[in-house]
């Protein structure tokens, strides 16, 4: 994880704190040398950042900013199971 971070830090991101799950599941579930990740949804701080149809509510601009959240926050839902 030691190289993602380095690689985050090189875009100016850092990986927030894992949030806690809005129902019952669990965010991440290491099996051997696989992580599965569920419910990544763009959430800052424990609050939605955005909802709506992409083109209509959200733009193109902001859809590609909420997937960069939702994918920072899978790698810290990862990094919960498979610490470095």
């Amino acid at each position: 994880m030691a190289d993602v971070r380095a690689k985050l830090a090189e875009k100016s991101l850092t990986l927030p704190v894992a949030a806690k799950p809005l129902a019952a599941y669990t965010p991440a579930t290491k099996t051997g040398n696989l992580v599965f990740t569920a419910g990544q949804l763009p959430l800052v701080n424990g609050e939605m950042a955005h909802t709506g149809k992409v083109g209509a509510d959200v733009s193109i601009e902001e859809a590609k900013h909420l997937a960069e959240i939702c994918a920072l926050n899978a790698l810290a839902a990862v990094e919960l199971v498979a610490p470095v």
